[in-house]
């Protein structure tokens, strides 16, 4: 059959979901650690076998919406995953994938809730996208249900999974992802209107005008940017017993006068001018779908996406120095493999000063 990895890669999709989805599980695994002071050699392991958990679910999430949307996709001219290779080897894939799925999920699946939190999981990835239910054609409901299966109900199966279920920082890291969950989808739709109006796919962003659309996700923007000030907030509240020594109190500062509450705000402001400035022309701020580097794309994306991970891996590594294998790892992938222009944030606030 000759499955290749350019076969594999293009058929779980790793690069629509992957830089998105991974830093936001190294930020939870990473930070559960801290807050249960879990700093044996073991959490590598822990840590290694989660992610794998997680990857093989997410890239079911999305084989099973691409099976949604053949028909669709086709109509639109969107690649999809059951287009590019044959039957054969796709229903090769597709097994490996569960097969690894349920190898990577059964040494959690003693955990408390951790099996019935996986079962809710494997149905709303299948009903978002699939017949009967395809809940991505019923309006605000498949938002919300695209939320809880791609945000919600993973982030509550990584606190069962590491035994911190049912605490404060549980409920605030599931209310706000999903908050951002649901931004990400209003812009994904949002992106896709066009098509889905060619084709009458009845998306919330369909069923609404344009400029409602615009506005509904301008609002949802606005809370994505209170959602991370929150999750930093939460992960500083987490982790301020953690006993550093002199020379690493500003690393974890214990105050939320933190640098990293500091460089947000400051953040947060100069992406509020922007989005004011755009506004004034009838442009609505896009963070998420936009090619443009702005001050708001550095807010949402390369804050929780790779300084929030970074600094708390960084935070283990000094506490268990076996841990740096994983803010290596990340590193690498991340700026080596991702290829990141790491001075474009200088250019942005350079183009702040000229104006």
């Amino acid at each position: 059959m000759g499955v290749t990895l350019k076969d594999f890669e293009d058929f779980v999709r790793w690069r629509d979901w992957a830089p998105g989805k991974i830093p936001v599980f190294c930020t939870l695994l990473a930070y559960i650690a801290l807050a249960n002071r879990n700093l044996s050699h073991f959490f590598v392991f822990e840590f290694i076998l989660f992610m794998l958990f997680a990857s093989v679910h997410s890239a079911l999430g999305y084989i099973v919406n691409d099976w949604g949307d053949r028909k669709i996709d086709k109509l639109h001219g969107k690649p999809n995953a059951f287009e590019k290779i044959s039957h054969k080897k796709a229903m090769f894939i597709l097994g490996l994938l569960i097969m690894l799925s349920i190898f990577t999920g059964l040494p959690f699946s003693s955990r408390p809730l951790f099996f019935p939190l996986w079962m809710a999981w494997a149905f709303f990835a299948v009903a978002y996208s699939v017949k009967p239910f395809r809940f991505k054609e019923r309006g605000l409901c498949g938002l919300g249900v695209s939320a809880i299966a791609q945000w919600t109900l993973p982030i509550l199966i990584v606190f069962a999974a590491l035994e911190r279920f049912g605490r404060y920082d549980m409920i605030v890291f599931a209310v706000v992802s999903s908050i951002s969950g649901a931004t990400l989808e209003i812009a994904h739709q949002r992106y896709d209107r066009k098509n889905d109006l060619s084709t009458k796919t009845k998306t919330c962003a369909v069923r609404l005008e344009g400029k409602k659309m615009d506005l509904l996700y301008s609002i949802a923007v606005f809370f994505d940017k209170i959602a991370i000030c929150i999750v930093l907030i939460t992960v500083l509240l987490g982790i301020t017993r953690l006993d550093f020594s002199e020379g690493w109190q500003l690393v974890a500062w214990k105050k939320l006068l933190h640098p990293l509450i500091i460089g947000y705000l400051i953040l947060f402001f100069i992406a509020l001018l922007e989005t004011i400035r755009l506004a004034k022309k009838d442009i609505v701020m896009d963070p998420y779908y936009s090619t443009e580097r702005t001050a708001n794309k550095l807010l949402h994306e390369t804050i929780p996406n790779l300084i929030l991970p970074v600094y708390l891996l960084g935070i283990l590594s000094i506490f268990q120095p076996v841990n740096a294998i994983l803010l290596i790892v990340f590193l690498y992938w991340r700026l080596i493999l991702g290829k990141a222009d790491l001075l474009w944030p200088l250019r942005i606030i350079r183009g702040l000063w000229k104006k």
